[in-house]
């Protein structure tokens, strides 16, 4: 693939042309006025010193050196290729437990909202390290696939609720099944499964997934929520009762969760209110020795502007040399020259300051690898301002601002670099960052069109596939909290205005969709896990409907 950096500087090509078609005009007046004066032959023996050949050369020198100058400010590039980050870390699966018996209260406020502050956490305090999250009840899924972005499992943990998956239960073996499963294939890498759970499994089949953990040379940790004396399960206005109609009180089960530890040569460590299991976690994953991992990958392309400055400076060279001893009609004089060189030497430092841009997107590229923020910053800066149109600078910046939990001024950084950037894959990139920060506000109508978007460049991607799903589930779910909203009843409500905007984004939508018919299979398939997120939401809907029973009795949902 080949393609120009910054094409805009090819229109100075066209000054080039004009150049060349006027030494023709010229050169042809000149023979003209030499045929007025006599015969050729007698001429050209008249012209001691001079030779047009030579003349001609020189001037086709210089035209062709300032030409490839200015191609070369173009920058342009051939070729992709894939280049890799690398970090000292481990790979890291967290498996959530999210049955209804995570609601119990018996750890503040409730053991599932205890277990997402530890991710939390997790997630703050060993940035350097890979992240893959599954959920699991009854069914086991993976929510996040193995990646350094660290910020999608947070943002998930937003969604995250035992409602996202219909079959209850508690079904370890399947959990630890797709968390070992979840690991990348890159060798010579340290693993580690962290099950979070009350221990009530209501499966078995845990020595098969045991067995494939032990193969993966993965160590797990068990952490048990909860208290072994038990907590009631609240269930909107009510506690979740069991077929008799008795409340269900549900129990940590420490025994099981330290055997199966035992049994995988792990270590169990309880989840409580006193702060200690978030200390002894990160400290035993910061003791698991750290190997190279595939952090990231980019597209880049190979440069070639620096060739055609290397060749241009060798015509230049020969025009130098040919000038000794010979006189040039057209671009003669020393001010003809002066100009010429210094038009040569701006476009030369124009192109310099392009390559110091991206040498200083290096520098910081180091130091946000390194954390250091405030000097990537710097760098970041240094480079934009350099080459205000080097759109990796720029979203790079973004991404350094968005780590800093500065969302608008990460957005600015997002758009000024998709307004400069032709590339999918880094379009791709800012429309995912861009969907994230969107929903991270709670603009979840702009986090799926900024998704989709990113889908369009890159259908394949399976965190955007991910991220898409979770904005339409929690689009959906705002609806369904907030039914009164834009109903238009009082005339003065500011809110009238919301309902126009919401029009709008409907005929936009309408827009979307026509264009959603061309996408790939890939595409598909996240309409159908929509699809199927939006069915789970309308079951828990209809069992929290009014017109239902009081209470529900139920056999082992929980």
């Amino acid at each position: 693939m080949f393609r120009f950096e910054s094409p805009q500087y090819l229109y100075f090509l066209i000054g080039i042309v004009i150049l060349a078609l006027l030494f023709l005009y010229n050169r042809k007046r000149d023979e003209n006025k030499l045929l007025k004066l006599g015969e050729p032959l007698k001429v050209k023996k008249l012209r001691v010193g001079t030779s047009n050949k030579l003349s001609g050369v020189k001037q086709w020198l210089l035209l062709a050196a300032l030409s490839l100058i200015i191609i070369a400010l173009s920058r342009p590039q051939m070729g992709t290729r894939l280049k890799t980050d690398y970090k000292n870390g481990i790979e890291i699966v967290i498996a959530l437990d999210v049955s209804n018996s995570m609601l119990a209260q018996d750890v503040s406020p409730t053991r599932l909202d205890k277990a997402k502050s530890l991710i939390s956490l997790l997630c703050d305090r060993l940035k350097n390290n890979k992240f893959a999250l599954v959920v699991f009840a009854g069914n086991a899924y993976l929510q996040v696939p193995m990646s350094a972005d660290n910020v999608s499992i947070k943002m998930f943990l937003d969604a995250v609720s035992p409602g996202m998956i219909t079959t209850q239960g508690t079904s370890l073996a399947q959990a630890i099944d797709i968390s070992v499963r979840s690991f990348s294939d890159q060798k010579d890498v340290k693993r580690a499964v962290v099950v979070i759970t009350d221990g009530e499994d209501h499966e078995g089949g845990m020595d098969d997934a045991i067995s494939q953990l032990k193969s993966k040379n993965a160590k797990l940790f068990m952490l048990g929520v909860g208290s072994p004396q038990g907590g009631k399960i609240n269930i909107g206005n009510d506690f979740l009762r069991d077929k008799d109609g008795q409340i269900v009180v549900t129990h940590l089960n420490e025994t099981m969760c330290k055997e199966i530890a035992s049994n995988a040569n792990g270590q169990y460590i309880r989840l409580d209110n006193s702060g200690t299991a978030q200390k002894q976690l990160v400290d035993e994953l910061t003791d698991i020795q750290t190997s190279s991992l595939e952090s990231s990958s980019y597209e880049e392309y190979n440069e070639l502007y620096y060739w055609l400055l290397i060749i241009a400076l060798c015509l230049m060279v020969i025009d130098i040399v040919l000038s000794l001893g010979i006189s040039l009609h057209f671009m003669s004089g020393a001010k003809n020259k002066t100009l010429l060189i210094i038009v040569a030497v701006c476009l030369t430092t124009t192109a310099t300051a392009q390559s110091k841009a991206k040498i200083l997107t290096h520098k910081g590229n180091v130091a946000f690898n390194n954390k250091k923020d405030s000097l990537a910053i710097i760098y970041y800066k240094k480079a934009v301002g350099l080459d205000s149109t080097f759109f990796k600078a720029k979203y790079n910046l973004g991404n350094t601002y968005l780590r800093q939990g500065k969302p608008s001024e990460a957005m600015k950084e997002y758009q000024n670099a998709s307004s400069t950037n032709s590339s999918k894959l880094l379009q791709k990139a800012i429309n995912h960052n861009m969907g994230l920060v969107y929903y991270m506000s709670g603009q979840y109508d702009k986090a799926i069109d900024a998704y989709k978007k990113a889908l369009r460049a890159q259908p394949n991607d399976d965190r955007t596939r991910y991220n898409l799903a979770l904005a339409q589930y929690m689009q959906k779910k705002n609806k369904q909290n907030n039914p009164d909203n834009g109903n238009g009843q009082d005339k003065n409500n500011p809110d009238k205005n919301k309902n126009q905007d919401n029009k709008q984004n409907q005929n936009k939508n309408n827009n979307n969709n026509k264009k959603e018919q061309n996408m790939s299979r890939q595409n598909t398939d996240q309409m159908l896990r929509a699809v199927e997120m939006k069915e789970r939401q309308t079951q828990e809907k209809l069992k929290r409907n009014p017109q239902s029973p009081a209470r529900r009795y139920i056999e082992k949902n929980w």
